[in-house]
């Protein structure tokens, strides 16, 4: 290399082809397994990248093809827990089977062998094959125990309504366009598996429920357009200041929901106001002109006799005390 070389920096186009090869690197990292052999490869290139050009924040093309790309990796992270959920309901179904059809030799030995299959299954047709043969299966049971009997109504029940939300929501978008955090219908149907999950394992589990401060005044002064500019931004200091673990909804309008897993209610007390200041530190320019946005936040710890619905009531109400006591603070339900 050439002194001249070393001393001047990349022109404008070559920093445009780094930063747009880097979004792309890193939009496919995020998609692989970090076993994959390909992986520490793309590691390496952008740190080549990064040394070698140094680009700046994504912007145009760059920023929209990784926009692209954090749409793929929150679906495909939507998709594994969905078909975990209904792994577990068929598990749940066969282990209730077994345990009140007792040792019966062959049929207990035919359930364990479902089992099996169902915790290898890789795709939603399989399992919902597999739990169909179990069905089967029981009839020679089913007319013995009328408790059985609707133990199996009540699991067909629900595999049927998260078989019918699944394929619904393969229609319906389940990422938000603005924003680029999950929409509400992702939320209604993650918030079921929560429910279930804590019900089944005591898991600690806590929802944010996040309101902006005075959004109207966003859109009445500056317009749509600013207000715009205001979610996406809430949108993405939330995506930043919670854990890889946790998911990011938009409920609707200017509220967002967050589910915080595997916690216990101290931390999540302390991660949520970690979020509060986060977007209270942040801010964004217009017209060169600094405009901070404050959030209203409530939080509920998930409890034994808690539905989705009360859960999330419960941190709304929160929520809304949060803001009658003068917004820009957390308030925790009891």
């Amino acid at each position: 290399m050439s002194k001249d070389q070393e001393i001047n920096p990349p022109n404008e186009f070559t920093e445009r082809v780094s930063r747009l090869l880097l979004v792309c690197v890193q939009g496919i990292m995020e998609l692989l397994d970090k076993t994959d052999n390909l992986f520490p490869q793309l590691q390496s290139l952008t740190q080549v990248i990064r040394k070698a050009v140094r680009p700046k924040p994504p912007e145009g093309l760059a920023k929209e093809v990784q926009d692209y790309f954090v749409r793929l990796r929150l679906e495909k992270e939507f998709r594994g827990a969905e078909q975990n959920e209904m792994k577990q309901i068929v598990v749940d179904l066969t282990e209730t089977i077994m345990e009140m059809a007792g040792n019966s030799g062959q049929f207990t030995e035919s359930i364990g062998e479902q089992i099996a299959k169902v915790k290898a299954a890789t795709s939603l047709q399989d399992i919902l094959a597999i739990k169909e043969e179990i069905v089967f299966q029981t009839e020679i049971i089913r007319n013995k125990s009328l408790s059985l009997r609707k133990e199996l109504e009540e699991f067909h029940e629900i595999t049927h309504n998260l078989s019918q939300r699944l394929e619904q929501s393969e229609a319906r978008v389940l990422i938000d366009p603005l924003t680029n955090v999950f929409n509400r219908n992702a939320y209604e149907v993650k918030i079921t598996q929560v429910v279930r999950e804590f019900n089944r394992y005591g898991d600690g589990f806590s929802l944010v429920v996040v309101d902006i401060d005075h959004f109207k005044n966003f859109n009445d002064t500056y317009g749509h357009q600013v207000g715009d500019q205001v979610l996406i931004s809430v949108a993405s200091t939330l995506r930043e200041a919670v854990r890889t673990t946790d998911q990011v909804y938009r409920y609707g309008g200017e509220e967002f929901a967050i589910l915080l897993v595997k916690i216990d209610p101290e931390n999540a007390a302390k991660l949520a106001k970690k979020i509060l200041t986060s977007v209270e530190k942040d801010y964004f320019v217009f017209k060169d002109q600094k405009l901070n946005v404050t959030i209203s936040v409530g939080l509920a710890n998930l409890q034994k006799d808690d539905t989705a619905s009360t859960w999330f009531d419960r941190a709304d109400k929160a929520m809304y005390e949060a803001k009658k006591a003068g917004r820009n603070r957390m308030v925790v339900a009891p």
